[in-house]
C-alpha cells in the first residue's frame, strides 16, 4: 500500500512538472513571437530602453560604494545618448525593501515580482549588477520568459561578502542564495561581465561563465580635475586632524566589516596620522577611537563628494586598505590618478592595478612588519611612476550598445523551461532570508558595541 502510495505521489509530481514546463514553453512563446512584431514596428529613430537592475545605483542614505558609483556613471553615460534609461533600484522606483547587515536590500514581494515583470517586458535591455536580490535573479528569468535579453556586471564578491557578514546557519543560508546567484544570472544572460582579470579568473575557476573585464570611461573623470595648492593645504589639515606635519595615511571607503579597517590600525607606524574617510555599519567603533593626537582621525560622519576626496588623495601621503575583498578597489585607481601612491593588501583586484615598486606596494597587512616596511618605502621616495596601470577592458557603454541590438533568441527564452524550479527555491529560501538579516544586523551591531 505505501509503495502504490508513493509511486502515485512521484507520478503526480511529475505530471505537474511537465504541465507546469509546458506552461512556461508556450508563455515564453508568445512572449517571444510578440516582441519580435513590436521589433519589426520600431524605426530607427525609435528610443532603446534601458532598465538598470540593482539594489542601489549611486548614493542612498548618504552612502554609496565602488560598483555603485560605477552603475551611477554608466546610468550617466546611457541618459546622455540615445538610451532612454530606468533603474529598478531603492531610492529610484517604487520599490519595498528591508535593512541587511549589508545594507539596504530590495524586498522579494508580490509587489516588486510585479513591478520587475513589467519593466522587464517593457525595455529593450536589462542590466544586472549589485550585490545580491532576489530581484535580479528574476529579471532574467522574466527576461527569459518574454525575450528581453539581459546583460550582467559582477561588481561583488559574493564569497568574501558572506564570509566577512555571517555566521552559523545564516551564513549557509546566504552562501546559497549569493552563489546560486552569481550563477543563474551569469549563466543564463546574454553575457556577463567582472571588474578586474583577478575577479575574472575566479569566476572561471567557479565555472561561472564571464566573458571579460568591463570599465566605465566617465567614471574616474573627477579626479582628473586641478586643484590649487590652498585647497590641497586645507584638505590635508582636515585629514591630519591639526598636524599636517605628519606623514597621512588615508584609507577611504565604505566602513564595512570586510574591509578589514582594524588592521591598519593595528600596523599604523608610530609618528604617521591614519585617516579613515568613510560611512558605514562600523562606523560606531570609529567614532570611539578617534584621537588625533595619537594619530587617529576618524572623518566618518558622512559621504564625501568626489571633488573633496580627490583634494584628500592629493593631501594625503600613502593610500592604504587592507580589504581582500575588492573585485577592482576603485580607491586605488583614484589614488593614482591623483598622484597618490598605494600599499594595498595583495589579493582582487588590487593585484592588476598595483606594481610593486613602480606605483605602490602589496602587502599583507595582517604582517605588521611587511606593511610598515612598504610605508618606509614609499616615505623614502623609492617608487618610479606613481600612475594607474594599463589594463585589458571592455566599455559598459559599448558593451550595451553590442547587446541590446540583438534579437531576442528563441532558445534562449526556452531557458525559462529549466530555471523555474531553481526561481521557486530561490524565492522561497530569500523569503527567508529577507526576515532573518534584520535579525543578523541586529546581532552583528551588538558584537561590535561589545568589542
Amino acid at each position: 500500500m505505501a509503495k502504490t502510495t508513493l509511486q502515485n505521489i512521484v507520478t503526480a509530481s511529475l505530471v505537474m512538472t511537465l504541465l507546469a514546463s509546458m506552461i512556461q514553453f508556450l508563455v515564453a512563446l508568445l512572449f517571444c513571437l510578440r516582441r519580435r512584431l513590436r521589433n519589426l514596428s520600431k524605426t530607427s529613430s525609435t528610443t532603446s530602453r534601458v532598465l538598470i537592475v540593482a539594489n542601489r545605483v549611486g548614493e542612498f542614505n548618504g552612502e554609496t560604494g565602488g560598483g555603485s558609483i560605477f552603475r551611477h556613471r554608466l546610468l550617466e553615460s546611457l541618459s546622455g545618448s540615445q538610451y532612454s534609461v530606468t533603474c529598478l533600484a531603492i531610492g529610484r522606483a517604487t520599490v519595498c525593501f528591508s535593512e541587511s547587515v549589508r545594507g539596504p536590500l530590495m524586498s522579494p514581494s508580490i509587489r516588486n515580482l510585479l513591478l520587475t515583470a513589467q519593466l522587464v517586458n517593457s525595455h529593450d535591455l536589462v542590466v544586472i549588477s549589485g550585490s545580491w536580490s532576489f530581484l535580479n535573479v528574476f529579471s532574467v528569468y522574466v527576461g527569459l520568459l518574454c525575450g528581453t535579453p539581459c546583460i550582467t556586471f559582477v561588481t561583488m564578491n559574493s564569497k568574501a561578502a558572506v564570509d566577512a557578514n555571517f555566521s552559523g546557519p545564516m551564513w549557509y543560508l546566504s552562501y546559497v542564495l549569493y552563489m546560486a546567484t552569481d550563477y543563474f544570472n551569469c549563466w543564463f544572460s546574454i553575457g556577463a561581465w567582472t571588474r578586474s582579470a583577478e575577479y575574472l579568473s575566479t569566476l572561471t575557476a567557479r565555472h561561472i561563465p564571464v566573458q571579460g573585464v568591463v570599465y566605465c570611461g566617465d567614471q574616474y573623470k573627477t579626479f582628473q580635475a586641478q586643484d590649487c595648492d590652498t585647497e590641497i593645504s586645507e584638505a590635508r589639515h582636515v585629514l591630519s586632524g591639526g598636524h599636517p606635519h605628519h606623514p597621512i595615511l588615508l584609507y577611504c571607503g565604505r566602513l564595512l566589516p570586510e574591509k578589514r579597517i582594524p588592521l591598519l590600525v593595528a600596523a599604523k607606524p608610530e609618528g604617521m596620522t591614519l585617516a579613515i574617510v568613510g560611512t558605514g555599519s562600523e562606523a560606531a567603533w570609529l567614532r570611539n577611537i578617534h584621537d588625533p593626537t595619537k594619530g587617529i582621525v576618524c572623518l566618518v560622519e558622512g559621504m564625501v563628494t568626489q571633488a573633496m576626496l580627490r583634494k584628500f588623495y592629493k593631501a594625503a601621503d600613502i593610500h592604504v586598505s587592507a580589504s581582500d575583498f575588492e573585485t577592482l578597489g576603485n580607491t586605488v585607481h583614484e589614488a593614482l590618478l591623483c598622484g597618490c601612491p598605494v600599499v594595498v593588501q595583495r589579493a582582487g583586484g588590487y593585484i592588476s592595478q598595483v606594481s610593486d615598486g613602480k606605483n605602490g606596494y602589496l602587502v599583507d597587512w595582517s604582517n605588521v612588519a611587511e606593511a610598515q616596511a612598504a610605508l618606509a618605502s614609499v616615505r623614502k621616495k623609492e617608487l618610479t611612476d606613481i600612475k594607474p596601470l594599463h589594463r585589458r577592458t571592455s566599455d559598459a557603454q559599448e558593451i550595451v550598445k553590442a547587446h541590446i541590438s540583438q534579437p531576442a533568441r528563441l532558445a534562449k527564452s526556452m531557458g525559462a523551461v529549466v530555471a523555474w524550479p531553481m526561481v521557486v527555491l530561490l524565492w522561497l529560501l530569500s523569503l527567508a532570508y529577507d526576515s532573518l538579516a534584520a535579525d543578523e544586523k541586529g546581532n552583528a551591531s551588538a558584537r561590535r558595541l561589545a568589542a
